[in-house]
Formats: structure tokens, C-alpha cells, sequence
């Protein structure tokens, strides 16, 4: 009974460990290599933070913009009626 007192905490601590391990393993001895469960087990990708132009969004065009506040506006009035 001294046994199992002193490892039961141990036991049961070890167990969800060594499934998580074992699925790690699977997944990666069937092909797995961008979807494991620990990412400390490869480098992380590199952040260019100096990038030489700043990201561009292109803005919708001034005739969808025009006719999409038109539709938002009748469907404000039909909502308010």
C-alpha cells in the first residue's frame, strides 16, 4: 500500500503526458508536420518586421460604396417601419 501512496500522484500525472507524447510521435511518424500538438519541437517562423512597403488595402470602388449605403439606408427605413 506504501507503493502506491507514494506513486499514485505520479502515475497519474505521467499518463496524459505520455498520450500527448505518443499522438506527437503518430503524427509525426505518418507524414505530419505543420499540425503538431507540441511546436516546441521545431523553430518557430521567422517575422520580417522591416518590410520595405507598407501592406496596401484597395478600397471598394466609389459606385458599389455609393449603392451599398443606398440598400443599408432602405433597409434601416424597412426595419424602423
Amino acid at each position: 500500500m506504501d507503493f502506491f501512496q507514494e506513486y499514485a500522484l505520479l502515475i497519474v500525472v505521467l499518463i496524459p503526458v505520455a498520450v500527448v507524447v505518443a499522438m506527437q510521435l503518430y503524427l509525426y511518424l505518418t507524414g505530419e508536420r505543420d499540425t503538431l500538438l507540441l511546436p516546441g519541437l521545431r523553430a518557430y517562423p521567422k517575422v520580417d518586421l522591416a518590410s520595405p512597403e507598407p501592406a496596401t488595402i484597395d478600397a471598394p470602388a466609389t459606385e458599389d460604396a455609393e449603392a451599398a449605403a443606398k440598400l443599408d439606408a432602405e433597409e434601416a427605413r424597412r426595419i424602423a417601419a
